[in-house]
């Protein structure tokens, strides 16, 4: 029974970091896009196009 529970433990561990991990990728994903956007701006072709 022990050697269950060590592997849960570690199993759920395992589980924790790797979703750390997607969560830190994510966040690191949209901040990079945000940066990318502002640094662009607006573009001249969008002020020229018709809005709805």
């Amino acid at each position: 029974m022990d050697e269950t529970m060590v592997g849960v433990a570690i199993g759920f561990s395992v589980m924790m970091f790797a979703t750390l991990f997607v969560v830190g990728h994510y966040r690191r994903e949209n901040l990079r896009r945000r940066m990318i956007d502002h640094m662009h701006g607006h573009r001249l072709y969008d002020f020229t196009r018709h809005r709805h």
